[in-house]
């Protein structure tokens, strides 16, 4: 039972995430479902060439739009398909095809607002998401909406990208009011903080964004390399690295350099990284090991008793043999 939880604890989140702008917009289920049908679809018209699945999404939504040019969900959904292409021009059209029909559509208002803040104009990307807030904030259900969350979210992210770490932070706290366990919200909070010369902060912040994403993601680690390169701690930097390096894949390496610092005084980090490490390699026993010994240096360390928790383990038991 502890090798399943520890599976299922590594396997939630970076695959996930490649999803975050349809979950934001709370339409994936529909976007998912529609690019289902158009591989049956076109796997039942044509046999070669085979298109890409994401050039097959476009060509069956294009379909759908030519045959319904007025149906405001086909739209919505071919204006997605087109972002997800990065062909963003394309996307704005037809959200703001949707717009002229159904111009308070919280979809297509947020939905054109990541448009444009991909194509990079910031400023005209916070018009149609503070459409959004102003209308949603103060009603019933705005602590579990998840379209208000989005465009909180997309407001922060422009207020890193202009240099405004006060106000991203009070719009991704926004965000998080709303969904609590949004580790890039998190993320981009460290990112804020940063800016505000806090690394500190930062650090706590990106851990506490890897806890919801703990491997697969590479970029707290990099961000958390930064941030005690700042706070001149070397021997921390260097751990954070060689989690950035097991990311990037070279685990060999990654263990062998967190082997070393596991004697410093960047011990307990380099501790944990080690048993995460062997829990990526379906190693509960080696995990738990390390885990433990992080523990015995740091008992106060909430991280490793998290860690022997999703384990199935006690805090001061001994390692279970390996089944």
């Amino acid at each position: 039972m502890a090798h399943a939880r520890s599976e299922h604890r590594l396997a939630v989140g970076s695959s996930d995430r490649m999803l975050t702008l349809f979950l934001r917009l709370g339409v994936a289920v529909l976007v998912v479902g529609l690019a289902a049908v158009g591989f049956l679809y076109y796997k039942d018209q044509y046999v070669t060439p085979t298109p890409s699945m994401l050039q097959q999404q476009i060509n069956l939504t294009e379909a759908a739009v030519r045959k319904s040019p007025n149906n405001v969900d086909a739209r919505l959904h071919l204006g997605l398909v087109y972002q997800q292409a990065k062909r963003y021009e394309d996307a704005l059209a037809q959200f703001e095809q949707v717009l002229k029909v159904a111009p308070d559509s919280k979809d297509a208002l947020v939905a054109k607002g990541y448009a444009l803040l991909e194509k990079g104009d910031l400023e005209a990307a916070k018009a149609p998401l503070t459409k959004v807030i102003k209308a949603t904030r103060k009603g019933e259900f705005a602590n579990s909406d998840s379209l208000l969350g989005a465009a909180y979210y997309y407001l922060g992210v422009i207020a890193i990208k202009q240099q405004k770490p006060e106000v991203a932070i009070e719009q991704l706290s926004h965000s998080l009011n709303i969904a609590p366990t949004d580790s890039d919200a998190m993320y981009q909070i460290g990112l804020a903080q940063l800016q505000q010369g806090k690394p500190a902060k930062a650090v706590a912040t990106f851990k506490n964004a890897l806890r919801f994403v703990p491997t697969g993601w590479c970029e707290p680690h990099q961000q958390m390399q930064t941030a005690y390169t700042t706070m001149k701690k070397p021997e921390l930097a260097s751990s954070a690295s060689a989690m950035a390096v097991f990311c990037a894949g070279r685990v060999d390496e990654a263990k062998a350099q967190l082997t070393t610092l596991a004697k410093g005084p960047a011990a307990v980090e380099a501790m944990l990284g080690l048993g995460l490490i062997a829990e990526s390699q379906s190693d509960p026993k080696t995990a738990i090991g390390w885990y433990q010994k992080a523990l015995a240096k740091d008992p106060k360390n909430v991280a490793a008793m998290s860690s022997l928790a999703s384990l199935g383990v006690t805090p001061g038991e001994k390692p279970m043999a390996k089944k």
